[in-house]
């Protein structure tokens, strides 16, 4: 959804579109993402943070770990978004530009949209 107002507003202002473009572009093939790995490296770091505090009270030592959990953590987060050499088929987050739209008028997303072109419609 966002990737369709993004490219609305690149239509309507060239102009704009030409000074804001470039690498930074949302959902491109070589954006950053989360990825699997990432992901898996974020939860270790958070399983360390939590034992380390939960065990801190037997050791001083556990504190170092839980230190040690939140920069394992940071970093992989920090991975990610630099891209972390993720392959396409590793993206959790990865671009679809064959998607179906969905015509249930019930559905949340349909509504959202139609709401949205109506408020453009409007102005």
């Amino acid at each position: 959804m966002l990737r369709e107002i993004e490219q609305s507003l690149l239509a309507d202002d060239p102009k704009f579109g030409s000074t804001v473009a470039g690498d930074h572009v949302f959902g491109g093939d070589g954006a950053p993402g989360i990825t699997l790995r990432g992901l898996a490296i974020a939860v270790v770091g958070l399983v360390m943070l939590v034992g380390g505090v939960a065990l801190a009270q037997q050791s001083l030592w556990f504190i170092a770990l839980s230190v040690v959990g939140f920069l394992v953590m940071f970093g992989a987060g920090v991975w990610m978004l630099r891209g972390g050499g993720a392959s396409s088929a590793d993206r959790i987050i990865k671009r679809r530009p064959g998607r179906e739209r969905s015509n249930d008028p019930s559905s949340m997303a349909s509504k959202m949209e139609e709401n949205f072109r109506r408020r453009f419609e409007e102005r």
